[in-house]
């Protein structure tokens, strides 16, 4: 219990101490329209599954608030809810699937600081979510105390739904799941009959189905969640995401991207050997399958060229897990293992604080931090907070014209109730008129005309990108008045 409140009170502490990566920002973005009752359609070139966006704005409407207080740390706290029903997870609830109870208390105290889900447990991205569902699909399907095997396989239908409508990847997921409990099955028992497979089938329908057509506003979403896969094959192929296949490795902090030494050393360590003894005839079968899913997952992962550090999340729970169980194994050999199984598990859980704070703290927009993918910098707020304040004391509108290929995301999110913006995916031919032209330096030279505007700052919108910030010289004077002139 108090790993679990002090991992809750680690993620709640970080929802807001940056701005939105792009990613989370045009999520963001679609929550808010939701909020603002312009609903939402599934799109299968570029979006993923609806639960986040229904499940933020359910949230934010049940403390009541609305479309005009939905903020950064409102968008994140769905994540965090996933996040703190992981760690519930994991340490009340695996117990139920094979695991003892030891092992859940130690897994829990390791997850609590571990680096990777502390970020994205206060990320407003899908994978926090993805990670609760699959793990919890796994402790269902472990479970064999249930007397009701079709409520339990209308459950588990219900959850491969839930993560079908969470992120398109999730095939993959259960694919590895479910091949890890077939490779462990005991074969004395019964193959699930025809009510089973219908209960579980009824259950991801009924879960399909309200989100993918928007609770029936959009039947079309149905057909579009399974033409997602046919469309996006060419972004598997040639994306800017394709990284060779030890990129992962910087992930973890085991090949080193500069600055501090960013790795979780003793934690993997202790996973490598839970996985190693995994595989001995005396493992159960619970940790059997925590091994075969998850580096099953690494494998794939690491196989696979389009990669982003988010995607480690599901896996690294599974290294938690197997972690733990070696501890476990250490600790009840004799007393000297139980002294090296606490001073170790000391060892894993400062480390992980350590490498969070570092991570979380003091590096969450550099581009050395291999946990943080393109992170916009705490810097980049600025900008925002400068057009607000150059807007509250001019007399009209500012005109704000925004050049830049990928809009400069997520500068429309902090925009959004800026009346008069303009996105120019490429340079105009004139910027004759406007206030203030927000340059992009991918889009090249700034044009020549920006020569004219009195005050010119620089903004960075992620690492390796700065935005020229070019105002007019009346906007400025505005805000900052020039001193009166001295009588001397």
């Amino acid at each position: 219990m108090l790993a679990i409140i002090a991992g809750t009170a680690w993620r709640a502490a970080h929802l807001d101490n940056r701005p939105l990566h792009a990613d989370e920002a045009v999520q963001a973005w679609q929550t808010w329209n939701l909020l603002s009752g312009e609903g939402y359609q599934y799109d299968p070139l570029d979006r993923h599954g609806p639960t986040l966006y229904y499940g933020a704005a359910a949230m934010h409407r049940l403390r009541g608030g609305t479309a005009e207080d939905f903020d950064d740390r409102s968008a994140r706290r769905v994540s965090l809810a996933a996040g703190i029903a992981t760690l519930i997870l994991i340490g009340a609830g695996i117990r139920t699937a094979g695991f003892s109870t030891a092992t859940g208390a130690i897994a829990v105290s390791l997850l609590a600081f571990e680096t990777l889900s502390s970020v994205y447990h206060t990320y407003f991205v899908q994978e926090a979510s993805l990670a609760f569902l699959v793990w919890a699909f796994i402790v269902l399907a472990l479970r064999r105390d249930l007397e009701r095997p079709l409520l339990k396989a209308l459950c588990l239908g219900i959850i491969v739904g839930l993560a079908q409508a969470t992120k398109e990847i999730t095939p993959l997921y259960f694919a590895a799941a479910i091949g890890a409990l077939y490779l462990t099955r005991d074969k004395s028992v019964p193959k699930p009959g025809f009510n089973v497979l219908a209960a579980a089938g009824l259950g991801f329908a009924v879960s399909y189905l309200l989100f993918y057509s928007s609770f029936g506003a959009h039947p079309d979403g149905i057909v579009d969640g399974i033409r997602h896969y046919f469309l996006q094959v060419e972004r598997l192929t040639d994306s800017p995401h394709s990284y060779p296949w030890w990129q992962h490795l910087k992930t973890l902090g085991i090949l080193e991207t500069g600055g501090p030494r960013w790795g979780q050393y003793v934690l993997l360590t202790l996973a490598l050997l839970g996985g190693i003894t995994a595989f001995r005839s005396q493992a159960s079968r619970a940790h059997h399958v925590v091994a075969l899913f998850t580096f099953g997952l690494l494998v794939f992962h690491s196989v696979v060229s389009y990669k982003t550090p988010w995607l480690l999340v599901t896996p690294m729970i599974g290294l938690v897990l197997l972690a733990a169980e070696f501890l476990v194994s250490l600790m009840t050999r004799s007393r000297l293992g139980l002294a090296g199984g606490v001073i170790l598990t000391g060892l894993a859980i400062s480390q992980s604080y350590a490498k969070s704070s570092l991570a979380l703290d003091r590096y969450p927009g550099d581009v050395r931090n291999p946990y943080f993918y393109e992170q916009a910098p705490r810097g980049f707020l600025k900008l925002p907070a400068r057009i607000a304040l150059l807007q509250a004391t001019y007399s009209s509108s500012l005109n704000i014209a925004v050049v830049s290929a990928e809009h400069a995301w997520p500068l429309p999110w902090y925009l959004r109730d800026t009346p008069q913006v303009g996105y120019f995916p490429a340079p105009p031919a004139s910027l004759a008129g406007w206030d203030i032209v927000i340059w992009d330096d991918q889009t090249g030279a700034p044009l020549p005309e920006l020569e004219n505007y009195a005050i010119v700052e620089l903004y960075g919108l992620r690492p390796n990108v700065i935005l020229t910030v070019h105002i007019r010289g009346e906007v400025w004077k505005a805000a900052f008045p020039p001193l009166p002139e001295s009588d001397s």
